[in-house]
């Protein structure tokens, strides 16, 4: 909650500079703090909001306070695009690359999203250069990063692994043990706990109905989404389909 409080206490101060200015922007939010944000701010009527990540599907995203008055903002201005160069031989992914960064001592909010394909990662323009500089290694890889075109970017496509099965309902529990393959007992352990986040918020309550297009998180699982919800199977139950989210 104190966390939170701090989050929206520099919101409030950034809309005040948007309205001299015309335009502030706040570092890098999880989804959880854009959403929060973003009805935190949606009473207000003295600046308009983006929330904008570099790229159409980005996750992490800097929310964009406006002047409604004094026009649009320019994307270029707000983001950096480093892309990663390494030999074809190595296999690196998303943990690798964000370790290597953190391991540079800068802050998480300075980083957006990283992306695979082509290996890329998003930060705030003022990080560009010391990011480029200083991260030569990514694990035992040489790298070189160069900046690249925000427009070469493309909507990232979501890599899932599919799974389709039947439950009982779509309750939270339900889906959880379809989607994980746990028993309702582990699934409903999980949510009491505080383990489990539906569309990136924690939610402790096992009976929750889920729908489509829902995001479930499990601490130390991973994440997946509610794809479908099809028909009644002979049986009375619930066809679902679910897409794992590839760690």
């Amino acid at each position: 909650m104190e966390q939170r409080n701090i989050l929206l206490a520099h919101i409030d101060d950034l809309a005040v500079k948007a309205v001299k200015t015309g335009c502030a922007a706040s570092r890098f939010l999880s989804p959880a703090e854009a959403k929060s944000t973003a009805t935190y701010l949606s009473k207000r009527r003295d600046v308009s909001i983006a929330l904008d990540g570099g790229f159409e599907g980005a996750e992490r995203v800097r929310v964009v306070l406006m002047n409604p008055d004094w026009g649009e903002y320019e994307r270029t201005a707000l983001f950096r695009v480093l892309k990663i160069d390494l030999p074809p031989q190595e296999n690196i992914g998303h943990r690798d690359v964000l370790g290597a960064v953190m391991a540079l001592g800068i802050e998480r909010t300075t980083i957006g999203d990283i992306i695979e394909s082509p290996l890329a990662l998003i930060c705030v323009p003022e990080m560009s250069a010391y990011i480029t500089d200083n991260l030569t290694k990514i694990g035992r890889a040489h790298v070189k990063l160069s900046e690249m075109d925000l427009c070469e970017l493309i909507g990232k496509t979501e890599d899932l692994l599919i799974k389709t099965d039947t439950v009982a309902s779509p309750r939270l529990d339900a889906v959880l043990g379809s989607a994980f393959g746990l028993s309702r007992g582990k699934a409903n352990e999980l949510v009491a706990a505080g383990s489990v986040s539906l569309n990136h918020e924690v939610c402790q309550q096992p009976s929750k109905e889920v729908s489509e297009g829902a995001i479930l998180s499990v601490r130390g699982l991973g994440r997946t989404k509610l794809l479908e919800i099809g028909g009644i199977s002979k049986k009375g139950r619930l066809f679902i389909k679910v897409g794992l989210y590839k760690r």
